[in-house]
């Protein structure tokens, strides 16, 4: 009875060793839906890309992928802002690389923003500055963020420094159009998810079209298309979908039109990027 019991035993390690067990836990982007994507907070809202316009979202969908920008300043302190300049946003000029943090933080980060052509400037003057990574970070402790690398002196080392410190490792994907940013944040945090750039996704579409896409391992967690890109790369929606099947999410920017707003949800997306968030949330609660 002995032997049996231990030749059974041996059997069942040998099978545990031959027959390893897949991880298959979802990350935080696929426990629930990311439909709901806020472009720089929701730009047309909010003043973009501040403190204030992440609170309001916060408030409002608990489910909201949260979009933003970030720059270096001169002395690497990671700023959230999309222009390479501070001019069309702030009360003030210049690039932001070539600016100390205490001369980014002076500026009113909401000077020129008007929800009715230049009628009025709601926040002009409410002590708005342009916030720091961290601080946009700790607007919450369970929203997801999509995180695009801008420019500046080891941008990928300073925005993953931010990252950590504010415990959200999990909680960002980050994305850039040089591809020089994306190797630099994989080889220094492969644990923070990241977006396919221009040449990897170049890469992903021949082997989807003309390799063995069966044995293809994806190389990003998410793709980020415009409809333009879409109707120029002529994406199908039988390719979306055996893109989403490797667990590829597909995320579409900057998306401000109900039609095409519908259109997308009837594709079968994984987020949509608006300035105009509650257009998109009305959408999504009537369907």
């Amino acid at each position: 009875m002995k032997k049996c019991l231990k030749i059974f035993l041996i059997g069942v390690a040998l099978s545990a060793v031959a027959e390893p067990q897949t991880d298959t836990r979802k990350s935080p982007f696929e426990e629930r839906s990311i439909l709901l994507g806020l472009h720089r907070g929701g730009r047309e809202q909010w003043p973009e890309n501040t403190v204030i316009a992440y609170q309001e979202a916060v408030k409002r969908w608990p489910d909201a992928l949260l979009e933003l920008d970030v720059h270096a300043t001169a002395d690497g302190q990671v700023v959230v802002i999309h222009d390479d300049t501070v001019d069309r946003t702030t009360n003030g000029s210049g690039s932001v690389w070539a600016m100390t943090f205490e001369e980014v933080r002076a500026l009113d980060a909401a000077y020129h923003f008007s929800p009715d052509g230049g009628t009025s400037f709601p926040w002009r003057g409410k002590g708005i500055t342009i916030p720091t990574l961290k601080e946009v970070l700790e607007v919450s402790p369970t929203h997801r963020f999509l995180i695009e690398m801008k420019d500046g002196d080891n941008i990928a080392a300073v925005t993953i420094a931010a990252i950590r410190e504010a415990g959200a490792t999990d909680r960002c994907i980050l994305a850039a159009i040089p591809p020089q940013f994306i190797e630099d944040a994989r080889a220094i945090a492969p644990e923070i998810a990241t977006c396919y750039d221009f040449l990897s996704a170049a890469t992903m579409l021949n082997e989807l079209r003309h390799g063995d896409w069966e044995k293809y391992v994806p190389e990003h967690k998410m793709i980020a298309l415009s409809p333009k890109l879409q109707e120029q790369f002529n994406l199908t929606e039988a390719e979306i979908k055996r893109l989403q099947s490797k667990g590829i999410l597909v995320t579409f920017w900057t998306v401000n039109e109900e039609e095409e707003m519908r259109r997308l949800l009837d594709m079968g997306v994984d987020s949509i990027l608006t300035d105009k968030p509650d257009v998109l949330a009305a959408i999504l609660e009537e369907r």
